[in-house]
């Protein structure tokens, strides 16, 4: 398997980001050209007399899915490393009734709404002002208000994907979906005929049957079954890897911490903890955490936190392109010199300055009054329990 999610070399990473630009700007050209620049043909969704924009994104959805499989089957993509958002059902409901109210009004979505302005459309610039002047709202109101935090935090499901939330497999649960799309573009199609003539108030010849559909149907699945049927056997490898980098100091831990350092990523492995290291994401040791782990670098250090430091290897499925270290005397070290307030032994300089330094890791992340140690990078606003990064994250 390719080092990369798919093998693409580019002579640096300019070129790479300027590959992402050039497609960024042919879709958004295809998808002027197809009229989802214009705010009426969106709005028309909803009135049921143009399901242009529901064909659109299902086929782009079957398309994307029966390709990446495929790649998958074929060896050219390592579907571990894909980043798939967390699940929070309960608040992503809400948020998407809240976008499909936006979408109605505005007749734009937030990747439609750039297409747009890009055309010259003033309504598409306020729409795009209303994304951020919402999104800066929340983002404040989300640390005032206690019950907007609970419900942003609500129906938390982790990385779920479909196939394996309904214990289906893959490639039944992706012909299905395949079946299932040939029926509701024909479904579609009579609705909008429907609808259509009542707009309109003239009676538009009905389309033939739609055998086309079902014959690019029939195309992809073929093209899904004969990728997932060339897949590689799988190679023979040990169960787990032994973590060689060694062990990190709780203290040196909370200094990076402090120093938002870009490097680094701590994975809290032990089972229902009651409290976690600031910024540390739940995990397991099984493949559940290759999501988390698909932006990690060869300078990446991952430290994993158990409840005594005692844990030997991580699994052989995880990358091996970070380094991982075991957090040195587990939670426990880190409750007892981090958490716990220092008491000095002597009366010397020495050691009153490093009890001081240790009362104020323990102030900062303790959340008691006293003033945080003076590192080299001012102490980032970590909320109190930890528990990973919010997804704020947006579009369609």
């Amino acid at each position: 398997m390719s080092a990369d999610i798919f093998p693409l070399i580019f002579a640096n990473e300019e070129v790479r980001l300027l590959t992402g630009l050039v497609i960024g700007f042919f879709f958004g050209f295809a998808l002027e050209r197809g009229g989802f620049g214009n705010a009426r043909k969106l709005a028309a969704q909803f009135y049921l007399y143009d399901m242009t924009v529901f064909k659109v994104m299902f086929t782009a959805i079957l398309v994307a899915m029966v390709g990446l499989y495929t790649l998958a089957g074929v060896g050219m993509v390592d579907m571990a490393r894909l980043w798939v958002n967390p699940t929070f059902i309960w608040a992503q409901l809400v948020a998407g009734f809240l976008l499909g109210v936006g979408f109605i009004m505005s007749g734009l979505c937030p990747g439609t709404s750039i297409v747009s302005a890009a055309s010259g459309r003033w309504d598409a610039v306020v729409t795009i002002a209303g994304i951020f002047v919402g999104t800066a709202l929340f983002a404040v109101a989300v640390d005032l208000v206690p019950a907007l935090e609970q419900l942003y935090h609500a129906g938390d499901m982790g990385v779920s994907i479909l196939p394996a939330l309904l214990g289906l497999p893959t490639l039944p649960f992706i012909l299905v979906v395949v079946l299932v799309a040939g029926i509701a573009f024909i479904g579609a199609e009579s609705v909008e005929q429907i609808f259509r003539d009542r707009h309109d108030g003239v009676p538009h010849t009905p389309h033939p049957f739609p055998l086309a559909k079902f014959g690019l149907a029939g195309a992809l699945a073929l093209v899904l079954v004969v990728g997932l049927g060339l897949r590689p056997a799988p190679r023979a490898e040990p169960a787990y890897r032994p973590i060689t980098p060694g062990d990190l100091d709780p203290v040196a831990l909370a200094e990076r911490l402090i120093a938002e350092d870009p490097d680094l990523m701590v994975l809290d492995v032990r089972e229902d903890p009651e409290d976690r290291i600031p910024g540390a994401y739940p995990a397991t040791l099984d493949t559940a955490a290759l999501p988390l782990l698909a932006g990690a670098t060869k300078f990446t250090d991952v430290v994993l936190v158990t409840d005594a430091g005692d844990l030997e290897a991580v699994p052989a499925a995880w990358p091996d392109r970070p380094h991982y270290h075991r957090l040195r005397g587990g939670w426990a070290a880190w409750d007892a010199e981090v958490l716990t307030p220092a008491t000095p032994a002597t009366a010397t300089a020495e050691e009153l300055e490093r009890v001081r330094y240790r009362n104020g890791l323990a102030a900062f992340f303790s959340g008691a009054g006293t003033a945080a140690p003076s590192v080299a990078a001012p102490p980032p606003v970590i909320p109190a329990g930890g528990g990973g990064g919010k997804p704020k994250r947006g579009g369609c």
